[in-house]
């Protein structure tokens, strides 16, 4: 499938960009098939070459989302021309934390509270293996 989307050239930390042709199995700054034009993301100029454009998506080429944007604004009309627009996400308030209600190990399974100063304490009695014990001894 051929896919019309954009291909890093320029400097270091100055990136341009060509709309270039290519397999879309290629790597994106792999081998193309045909240079479209530029976009510089700077001075946001674009040259586009539409006639060749709409002939090559009349030949099947899906443009990405971002040249699909450059299209729509250059206002090349084509079917497969769709812009994916993306929801925002609101940015979350940040609440103050609250200090949160003490739990004893012992309540987290019946889901009752505790309060932390009441000690809980578990009577375990100690009874004697056998009646053969060492203590009868001395």
């Amino acid at each position: 499938m051929l896919v019309i989307r954009l291909r890093r050239v320029g400097k270091k930390n100055k990136p341009t960009y060509r709309i270039v042709v290519a397999e879309h199995s290629f790597p994106v700054d792999g081998k193309f098939t045909a240079d479209l034009g530029f976009y510089n993301p700077h001075t946001k100029a674009v040259g586009l070459k539409k006639e060749e454009v709409v002939n090559w998506m009349n030949k099947g080429a899906q443009p990405s989302n971002t040249v699909a944007r450059i299209l729509e604004k250059e206002k090349v009309k084509h079917g497969s021309v769709v812009v994916i627009k993306k929801k925002k996400q609101p940015k979350k308030a940040i609440e103050p934390k609250e200090p949160k209600a003490t739990q004893n190990p012992a309540s987290e399974d019946t889901g009752e509270t505790v309060p932390a100063t009441e000690p809980t304490t578990e009577v375990v009695e100690d009874t004697p293996a056998s009646e053969d014990s060492s203590d009868t001894q001395a």
